[in-house]
């Protein structure tokens, strides 16, 4: 099988790229300031955006300007070609090599995992409370969509080490549990416990970087369990995300691929195809395509086959139940109702608990020193922890080979 797929695989670089990467290890290179867009939005409903460092652009989406934070991604882009060489750069994970405290986000990836089902008690809840397949599923796909602005800053988490756990609450009645269950590969899953449902999630991440941009891929999947008196189930599989602009050009975050949901329960089928503005496998049957790289459409069926790339005659076919589109930037509209709206599903905070167990993620000597704006601590206590792994990782291995 080919490595590279449709959706997501192994990046080359640009010619852009390529005359920055050779400008980088010459050291010509220059850095340009940060490119202004044209037309940004200053809608007020998009007040959280510019809360987290972001505008609004009419193509490229969200636009990042937190001026410090760019400034420190550039800083740490070039240390990284600088001391680990250009091969890097052209395809190799990141997540297991030591990355400099200063572009940093003051959370582990347990902490922000949890947060990805800030929206649970919302969707899940009008889930439980229909009996009908088709209007489940469509909160089911309402659900993972809207959190999508969740996690949007541009600055890195903690990786959590072998072990790691994170413990917290969303409302009044979802308890989450996070756990980091491998360090090669980085595997994290969460658990969540709800009265009326139960939430899973297996993330194994893979972070790229090149001279202008860098990819987070995530495989694995999250499930859905409802209480209800079938036992609802859903598979969610996920899309991946891009952010470019490091060096030159607009700094832009945007997913791009497809979100896949299954009701194995009812045998319900739904894709979502982001950044769907593109020639999309959708293209022919909806009315529109929309340039703002934001844009999705989808589709829910019976036929699993027809989640795939088979032809456009295949999307006439009576199996198609109902369409998808939005911007997950604003909103989730599914036959023309809206499911999500920015503004008006408020995400529920997660909420630390108050004894957690000693592996809590909050208890790291590096994360509290970068709360408290300490970086030079942090990055040694960083440092320690991670001379600690390393050395756990040879003692198992030793003891694998007896």
């Amino acid at each position: 099988m080919n490595k590279k797929t449709a959706n997501e695989e192994e990046k080359t670089l640009s010619s852009d790229e390529k005359k920055l990467l050779k400008k980088i290890e010459q050291g010509e290179v220059e850095l340009s300031n940060i490119a202004r867009a044209s037309k940004i939005s200053n809608d007020p409903k998009h007040q959280v955006y510019t809360d987290m460092g972001y505008e609004v652009h009419p193509k490229e989406g969200l636009v990042y300007r937190d001026a410090d934070s760019i400034a420190r991604q550039r800083k740490a882009v070039l240390q990284l070609i600088k001391t680990l060489g250009s091969a890097i750069l052209q395809g190799k994970s990141l997540m297991n090599i030591s990355m400099p405290v200063i572009i940093f986000d003051k959370c582990t990836v347990l902490q922000r995992a949890a947060t990805n089902f800030a929206y649970a008690p919302i969707y899940m809840e009008r889930i439980y409370a229909t009996d009908d397949p088709v209007e489940k599923m469509k909160n089911a796909v309402a659900f993972y969509i809207a959190g999508l602005h969740l996690n949007l800053t541009q600055k890195k988490p903690f990786n959590p080490i072998w072990g790691e756990t994170y413990q917290g609450r969303i409302g009044d009645d979802a308890d989450v549990y996070c756990e980091q269950v491998s360090h090669h590969p980085a595997v994290s899953y969460v658990y969540v416990d709800a009265p009326h449902y139960n939430l899973m999630a297996k993330d194994e991440y893979t972070f790229k970087v090149y001279p202008n941009s860098a990819t987070l891929k995530c495989t694995g999947y999250r499930k859905i369990i409802m209480k209800d008196k079938d036992k609802t189930t859903y598979i969610i599989r996920y899309p991946w995300v891009e952010s470019r602009g490091f060096m030159f050009g607009l700094p832009v975050f945007t997913y791009n691929g497809d979100i896949v949901v299954e009701d194995t329960t009812n045998e319900l089928y739904a894709m979502v195809r982001l950044n769907a503005g593109k020639k999309s496998f959708t293209e022919g049957f909806f009315k529109k395509n929309d340039e703002r790289n934001d844009f999705f459409k989808g589709l829910i069926t019976k036929s699993k086959e027809l989640t795939k790339e088979t032809g456009k005659k295949a999307f006439y076919s009576k199996e198609m139940i109902s369409y998808i589109e939005g911007h997950w930037i604003d909103y989730v509209m599914i036959d023309g109702d809206m499911y999500w709206e920015l503004n008006r599903e408020k995400p529920l905070p997660v909420v630390d608990v108050k004894d957690p167990l000693p592996s809590d993620s909050s208890f790291r000597e590096d994360l509290k020193n970068f709360i408290v704006d300490n970086e030079a601590e942090s990055q040694k206590q960083k440092e320690i922890l991670e001379n600690v792994q390393r050395n756990d990782r040879k003692l198992r291995e030793a003891y694998n080979k007896k």
